[in-house]
């Protein structure tokens, strides 16, 4: 209700004693000249917003410079008495300092005599700078410490305050405080209720905080994030130039959505690094894993990724994209990227394996129709195991996802018919041919029924999916540089013609081969037996009648 707010330094006449507060840096003073004074001081109220500094300087300008003044003279108008009551004042009001065991915090001496506007020689007195990226528990106030400006002083004060559990400084904890210090924690988990976040700050901080300042910080919080998102969204474009700088013959994308305010908002961004797709054409398996899955931060959308298999059936990342959605549209732009990359036309010669997402399958139609479609078994058996349960259901099916010949196949089959013609229909309906390998392609030395290579990917990227789009993008890219890093080393130190997990697999067959009869019956051609099971070897074609890779 009142205009102005003044102080008078103690033992001082008005004329040349009294300040006003305007901002912090009166406030330090008031508090200092306060602890001087015994935790005593008088504040004065002008409702009516008088000119009172004016008058006090055209006093001095009569009387003398500051300090002049007897508070004991007889000049009664010079000195305010304290019986004088004032409507909306309480007489004789005194300012309560708190007291606090830590001496730094008692006394806060933060401004040298002579007023923050005094320049201090930095050279003479080596103040230290203030860093504000340090670990919130171990700031420590020195005198003299500079900081860029009030309010990272006051972060710095409240940090090292409840770190020694010196909380009772009025509202030094603000909403505002608690917002910064789990602006993570909502980042990562938008949706988390006031009261988690009441228990978060008493276990991280052994605070006792209520659901309102949580809500208020909560707001703050999301204020702040998405200012920053925003922030790293129009940086794409120089991220994305940056990629294409630094590694020259890369394949960058970036799509916008125009609105009619002429304003844009995101769509989508695709990336292939130069080095990463030379080394799949050179020394990969043409089979690629295609999947999405969802970003965890609080702009969402959903990670599409390109998985390869290098030459020891490991996973090689290979392409990724971030769409607002995933839907037949963004698979089929993807695919239009990956295929012109990696120089594969319509597909012919390549098996992409993805999950039963209708908008990939039919993006794969439409793009690549030319390729091996598989489907990922395991998603097969999840949509299979909901209507039809049970072990023997289990079993036979993975007996015939996994069966290399087509007389296997039907043999299991017959045995699910028997169970339920219904599970059998239902199997039956999802096109064996894309999740059996005995419908498999041969020349692709991959006999994988599964997409474990994509899960694989999503699964070493989990925390990268959390944070904001340019990190989440940058942790990927370094991600996958590391790895192939890794494996080009591993592959210059085996110097071997076939790599070490395939040549444990060859060691499995060549234990096995002993329970088979050989009849040679004709120049590289072999007939093999064991007992019921009679198939045909040509070495010259490198087929056999098992059609197990």
């Amino acid at each position: 209700m009142c205009h102005d707010m003044y102080y008078c330094l103690p033992n001082r006449a008005l004329v040349d004693g009294l300040r006003e507060l305007r901002d912090e840096d009166d406030y330090v003073r008031f508090l200092d000249a306060g602890y001087k004074n015994g935790r005593r001081i008088s504040i004065y109220i002008d409702h009516d917003h008088e000119p009172l500094m004016q008058w006090i300087e055209e006093e001095i300008a009569e009387d003398g410079v500051y300090g002049d003044s007897d508070p004991s003279s007889d000049d009664v108008d010079s000195v305010m008495s304290d019986d004088i009551s004032v409507d909306h004042e309480v007489d004789d009001e005194v300012i309560e300092i708190p007291k606090s065991v830590d001496l730094f915090l008692s006394k806060k001496n933060l401004i040298l005599e002579g007023g923050v506007d005094e320049e201090v020689d930095d050279e003479v007195h080596h103040f230290p700078i203030h860093d504000p990226d340090q670990k919130w528990d171990i700031m420590v106030p020195v005198l003299g410490m500079r900081f860029s400006d009030r309010y990272e002083l006051k972060q710095m004060l409240t940090n090292y305050a409840v770190f020694k559990g010196q909380v009772n400084l009025g509202s030094i904890v603000t909403y505002k405080w608690i917002g910064k210090m789990l602006t993570n924690d909502i980042l990562e988990k938008p949706r988390i209720s006031y009261r988690n976040m009441v228990a978060l700050v008493k276990k991280n901080f052994g605070l006792h905080v209520s659901v309102g300042q949580c809500r208020n910080a909560k707001n703050f919080a999301l204020d702040e994030i998405s200012g920053s998102l925003v922030g790293h969204y129009e940086k794409l474009w120089d991220y994305g130039a940056e990629l294409l700088r630094s590694n020259p013959g890369s394949t960058v994308s970036i799509e916008v959505n125009p609105m009619p305010d002429s304003t844009t908002y995101f769509k989508r961004m695709y990336v292939c690094l130069k080095g990463v797709k030379d080394g799949w054409i050179e020394g990969c398996r043409r089979v690629i894993g295609v999947d999405g899955c969802f970003l965890k931060g609080i702009c969402r959308g959903e990670l599409l990724a390109a998985v390869g298999r290098d030459s020891n059936n490991q996973m090689y990342p290979l392409a990724w994209a971030v769409v607002s959605v995933e839907n037949k549209e963004a698979w089929k732009w993807f695919l239009d990227l990956l295929l012109e990359d990696i120089g594969m036309g319509d597909g012919r010669g390549l098996t992409i394996i993805s999950d039963q997402h209708k908008g990939l399958v039919e993006a794969v139609k439409e793009r690549a129709p030319a390729c091996e479609h598989r489907q990922c078994a395991r998603h097969v058996y999840a949509n299979f195991k909901k209507k039809y349960t049970g072990v023997d259901f289990r079993k036979l099916f993975w007996r015939a996802a996994k069966s290399t010949t087509e007389s296997a196949f039907r043999s299991y089959m017959r045995e699910i018919n028997a169970m339920s013609t219904h599970a059998y229909d239902h199997l039956m309906e999802r096109d064996p041919k894309t999740w059996c390998k005995a419908f498999f392609e041969l020349d692709r030395c991959c006999d994988a029924v599964e997409n474990g290579i994509s899960e694989s990917f999503n699964a070493a990227i989990v925390g990268a999916k959390k944070k904001p789009i340019i990190s989440m993008l940058e942790e990927v890219r370094v991600y996958v540089m590391e790895r192939m890093y890794k494996q080009k080393g591993k592959g210059e130190k085996w110097n071997l013609d076939i790599c070490p997990s395939i040549r444990r697999r060859i060691e499995t067959f060549k234990e096995q081969q002993r329970y088979w009869d050989v009849t040679p019956s004709g120049p590289q051609i072999y007939e093999v037996r064991q007992l019921h099971e009679v198939y045909a070897v040509d070495l010259d074609q490198r087929t056999c009648g098992c059609r197990a890779w």
